[in-house]
């Protein structure tokens, strides 16, 4: 398992937090995903022989927010 933390620019509410760990968790791989609004972070922890961390950020860019390199 590969544990990855993820900058995210846009979240402004728990709705938008719930968004986010919705589109990471449906990702075939994810074992936990944590996402702090405070720290506009997401903490992804993932197999990385099934998922990618490319896939997790296009899963958080499809639901509408920016992911900060």
């Amino acid at each position: 398992m590969t544990t990855e933390d993820i900058k995210i620019e846009g979240m402004m509410c728990g709705h938008c937090q719930a968004n986010v760990e919705k589109a990471i968790g449906a990702i075939e791989g994810i074992s936990e995903v944590k996402v702090d609004l405070a720290a506009k972070q997401a903490t992804v922890t993932f197999d990385p022989d099934v998922a990618s961390l490319d896939a997790i950020k296009a899963a958080v860019t499809d639901a509408g927010y920016t992911v900060i390199a």
